[in-house]
């Protein structure tokens, strides 16, 4: 039995050996695959090129850079209800006009002749208006006369019938006449207070008819369209002389001498330069954005470097659909921007950049170079300098405020103006690295890469 059971302890023994050797090619292998594939990755940071520049404060307001054009406080289109021929124009494009100066006239002529020829014919038909109006009140009046006279006649009638039958009846008592005498009395009464009460039907109707007739004739409207073109006409002449309804420049002149004014055609512009604005189309995205009395800065190529301060004066949040002066853009939502400018040209293009936010300056950094640790406690890296030319990575916590334009502000943490932070967008400097000279450059003139490494020696205070 114990020979039986030393042969079986032999191959357990031979198991164990290989389990060793399999962990140590394992362990092997592992060691290998890390060197091998650690080791570009470790030359290429050592031989990296990176930029170093200092933190610097930067203005984060939020605007919103639009183009648009100059133009006066308001524009007006000047026309004449005049038909007539320009006779003269006394303005040019740019001229400058007061309020009150005269600015063309049209041949009035041929209007004083219509006026004088309709006035002749409206005084004709006026005078047969008034016979015919003295007529009317003429027939009332004998209406009215007739039924007098006629009333009078009837009344008396009555009383030649009364004063039969009041004998009629007394003969009756006696006995000289017979009943049927006596009724055939009574009923001529009657029939002359019938014929009274006819009498006063038939004129009252005679004098309502006269009074109707004379009413209509007065409120004639007969000649009503020939009234109406008299005063359009005396309208017509009185807009012959054009003078200006406001102070400004001529910006628009659409006609010459010798030309026939239509009726609400624009025979010139004039534009108010008392004060000037700048007119801009806006996106969508950005009208909800835009508030009046919003601070603005207004740039032109006409004004070299200057900016011109502004405030937004009017934001139009329906879209224009049609083609008017109102319109900064066909289908487009529109701002003005007051400016305190009077050298600037009506018509001239300008840039303006509208403050949304006014932030000032703030310590900034570029937000894509901050990173987070496992805690998520945000840091960024900078360049440590040391005598030699080299510095070394270095953490530097941040608290982060708001994003603008690529930028984050840092409210917070043991970053410092001036320190040069390292901008590595890949991320392949580690904290505690070094950094030879050759490997850094900069566009701050701290030297590096190609032109012969940064020069790292200097304090942040020395370098700026």
């Amino acid at each position: 039995m114990k020979d039986k059971g030393a042969g079986i302890a032999k191959p357990k023994r031979k198991k164990k050996i290989w389990i060793i050797i399999l962990l140590v090619v394992a362990v092997l292998a592992v060691v290998i695959w890390n060197r091998l594939h650690s080791a570009p990755t470790q030359a290429g940071a050592e031989n990296s090129v990176v930029e170093v520049e200092p933190v610097q404060k930067r203005d984060l307001s939020d605007t919103i850079s639009l183009k648009g054009t100059i133009a006066g406080v308001s524009r007006t289109n000047v026309t004449s209800r005049a038909v007539a021929e320009i006779t003269s124009l006394n303005v040019q494009l740019g001229d400058t006009v007061k309020e009150g100066d005269l600015l063309c006239t049209l041949d009035s002529g041929s209007i004083r002749e219509k006026i004088s020829d309709l006035e002749s014919s409206i005084a004709k038909t006026q005078a047969v208006e008034n016979i015919s109006n003295r007529q009317a009140m003429e027939a009332v009046q004998r209406a009215k006369e007739d039924q007098t006279n006629q009333l009078e006649e009837a009344q008396r009638q009555i009383m030649l019938a009364e004063e039969s039958f009041n004998v009629a009846q007394m003969n009756y008592d006696n006995g000289d006449v017979d009943f049927p005498t006596l009724l055939s009395a009574q009923r001529a009464v009657e029939a002359a207070k019938e014929s009274y009460e006819a009498t006063v039907q038939s004129t009252n109707r005679a004098i309502r008819d006269a009074q109707l007739a004379a009413e209509q004739n007065r409120y004639n409207v007969s000649d009503s369209a020939s009234r109406d073109t008299l005063n359009d006409l005396k309208e017509q002449l009185a807009d012959c002389e054009i003078k200006a309804p406001c102070s400004g420049v001529v910006t628009a002149v659409n006609v010459s001498v010798g030309d026939v004014n239509a009726e609400k055609v624009t025979i010139l512009t004039i534009e108010d330069t008392s004060a000037l604005k700048l007119v801009t189309s806006v996106a969508e995205a950005d009208i909800l954005k835009i508030e009046e009395g919003m601070k603005a800065v207004v740039t032109a190529d006409a004004a070299g470097e200057e900016e011109i301060a502004g405030t937004v004066s009017r934001v139009v949040r329906v879209k224009n659909q049609g083609t008017g002066d109102q319109a900064a853009a066909a289908g487009g939502y529109s701002v003005e921007v007051s400016i305190n400018n009077k050298t600037l040209l009506v018509g001239m293009e300008a840039k303006v950049k509208i403050m949304i936010k006014e932030k000032g300056e703030v310590l900034a950094i570029p937000y894509d170079l901050v990173m987070y640790d496992e805690n998520g406690d945000a840091y960024v890296l900078v360049a440590e300098p040391k005598e030699d030319g080299s510095a070394t990575a270095v953490r530097r916590n941040v608290v982060l405020g708001e994003e603008v334009d690529y930028y984050t502000e840092v409210t917070g943490g043991d970053l410092a103006e001036g320190d040069r932070m390292i901008y590595d967008y890949m991320h392949t400097v580690v904290e505690g690295q070094t950094l030879s000279p050759e490997q850094m450059f900069s566009n701050e003139g701290m030297g590096g890469g190609a032109e012969g490494g940064a020069d790292m020696s200097g304090s942040a205070e020395g370098a700026e």
